[in-house]
């Protein structure tokens, strides 16, 4: 767990960063949560915005934004795609400085749409 840690933190740091609007949900060694502010959803409860998760020799990369109404017209960069678990999760193995400028962006996008 130690060593995938840097890159856990990288990931971690890039979704904070790429949505400053969204507020951490949680927060636990290995694991951040991000949610859409509950005025923006003009809801009681939170809705889930993304997770950066540390598990054994890999850190996914969760953002349920590209399979929801807000996200459905983002398009993932090919190279991005090569990462892609399922629909709205990447799974990095180590630090990939070009598939993570085109996540930054694409977070970002998902960000600014809960915005419109």
């Amino acid at each position: 767990m130690a060593d995938m840690y840097p890159l856990y933190i990288s990931l971690r740091d890039l979704m904070v960063r790429a949505a400053p609007t969204m507020k951490i949900g949680k927060e636990v060694q290995g694991e951040m949560t991000l949610n859409v502010p509950t005025n923006v959803m003009q809801s009681r409860d939170p809705a889930w915005f993304g997770t950066v998760r540390l598990s054994g020799n890999t850190v996914s990369y969760y953002l349920p934004p590209l399979a929801m109404r807000q996200g459905r017209d983002l398009t993932v960069p090919d190279a991005l795609k090569k990462h892609a678990q399922s629909k709205t999760c990447f799974v990095f193995q180590d630090v990939a400085p070009e598939r993570f400028a085109e996540l930054e962006d694409l977070t970002q996008q998902a960000a600014q749409a809960f915005a419109a």
